[in-house]
């Protein structure tokens, strides 16, 4: 028998709060145990789902669960973010049949093998930003590793001058970390609309003088046999820069924290580049860097034994659905060659993460460096700082670490 949504207890659970950001796997657990299904009271109120069958058919049900965002004040529709964010991203925050209109004109510059042929872009930049710290023996890994080379991956996709990395990285940084309705929210949230408008005035370019960056596909692409619009375009570079920016440096920070302090571990994983990649899979798997997704339920539906209604909001609990031991056995150890592992750090379904393909050479490549040159490195624990809130975003906000001076390489084409 289903319980109504107005039965169920009303809590405090605020997937932005510094409680949730120092004990999210013991509050997930502790909500997956007694109320799967459980309503928060915080910002603007919503439900959300901890299990992994519940997350999995919400995340795949599109037609109930909407990701659409619609910033018109008497809209239901609010987007992926909970609670909503100023700029609408696209094509995630839509639904079909328009969602696959813009999905088809990104899918072919982020498949498998047009990411793999930035492999040597990555290794190149990599090798460069190790090369300016690894005489000196120590290295804040997120300002000096795990931040510029997803942020210089990004820009260089999109066309972008690469010497403005640190623009994008710290507005996308910045507005994951801060808690919504703060002040520093708002300017993060201002830093981004200026990287937009950097965008935007790229694109002017393009449309002129069009190249072979992403910039210039958004610039000639048309839909309806329309082109698309400056804001349209925004709309999507908002997605590849939040998306490109914040998740990979998170993923490289979490996983070099734990090999910094399972050297055992590290060994092994040192040993053969072949584990990388499940172990990228583990660490995607155990620290979630994109902990959570919003939906808007589009007509009343039963979920995990709770009636939920049209309009409600509904967090989907990626980081609790990863831990859920009906899935994968002993889920609270790090297992490096766990297979098989069907995690949902990337989504399911047609709104799965666009940039996963990038994710993975930028993990393989950033850690197989680092575990080639500069082995032995340890994490500065007393000065390590996470992110305030992992609402959105599972992250560092810095990270020193020391280790034993080597020789730089040089010959990179790229020079930071």
């Amino acid at each position: 028998m289903s319980v109504s949504a107005a039965d169920k207890a009303t809590g405090a659970f605020d997937h932005h709060s510094a409680d949730y950001a120092c004990r999210w796997r013991e509050i997930n657990l502790e909500l997956r145990a007694r109320c799967p299904v459980a309503h928060s009271d915080q910002h603007g109120g919503f439900y959300v789902l901890t299990r992994y069958a519940d997350v999995a058919r919400a995340i795949k049900d599109d037609a109930t669960f909407a990701s659409r965002h619609e910033p018109e004040p008497e809209s239901i529709y609010l987007g992926i973010v909970q609670p909503p964010t100023p700029v609408v991203s696209v094509p995630i925050e839509m639904d079909p049949p328009e969602f696959f209109d813009y999905r088809r004109i990104l899918n072919p510059h982020f498949s498998p093998a047009a990411s793999e042929r930035w492999r040597p872009f990555v290794v190149d930049v990599t090798t460069a930003m190790l090369d300016r710290v690894v005489e000196t023996g120590q290295m804040d890994v997120v300002a000096d590793l795990a931040s510029p080379i997803p942020a210089l991956l990004t820009a260089a996709t999109l066309g972008l001058p690469l010497n403005d990395w640190p623009l994008y990285s710290e507005a996308y940084h910045a507005i994951v970390y801060s808690v919504p309705g703060t002040p520093r929210f708002d300017e993060a949230a201002a830093k981004v609309m200026h990287s937009l408008q950097v965008c935007a005035e790229t694109v002017a370019h393009r449309r002129a003088e069009p190249t072979d960056d992403l910039l210039s596909v958004l610039a000639t692409a048309r839909v309806n046999d329309e082109s698309l619009s400056d804001q349209r375009i925004m709309e999507i570079c908002n997605l590849v820069l939040a998306g490109g920016n914040d998740t990979t440096t998170a993923l490289v920070a979490n996983a070099m924290h734990w090999l910094s302090a399972h050297p055992r571990q590290r060994a092994w994983l040192a040993e053969s580049p072949e584990r990388l990649a499940p172990a990228c899979e583990e660490f995607l798997r155990y620290f979630t860097p994109t902990q959570t997704l919003a939906r808007t339920v589009t007509t009343d539906v039963e979920i995990g034994g709770t009636l939920l209604h049209r309009g409600d909001r509904v967090l989907l609990n990626l980081g609790a659905a990863n831990f859920d031991p009906e899935v994968f056995e002993r889920p609270d150890e790090v297992v490096l060659d766990r297979f098989p592992n069907r995690h949902q750090a990337f989504g399911l379904g047609i709104h799965r993460c666009l940039g996963s393909n990038f994710t993975r050479i930028e993990f393989e490549v950033i850690i197989g460096e680092v575990l080639r040159r500069i082995p032995d490195f340890v994490v500065d624990e007393e000065h390590g700082e996470r992110y305030e809130t992992i609402g959105q975003v599972n992250g560092w906000s810095r990270m020193p670490m020391a280790f034993t001076p080597t020789n730089r390489i040089g010959g990179t084409a790229f020079t930071p």
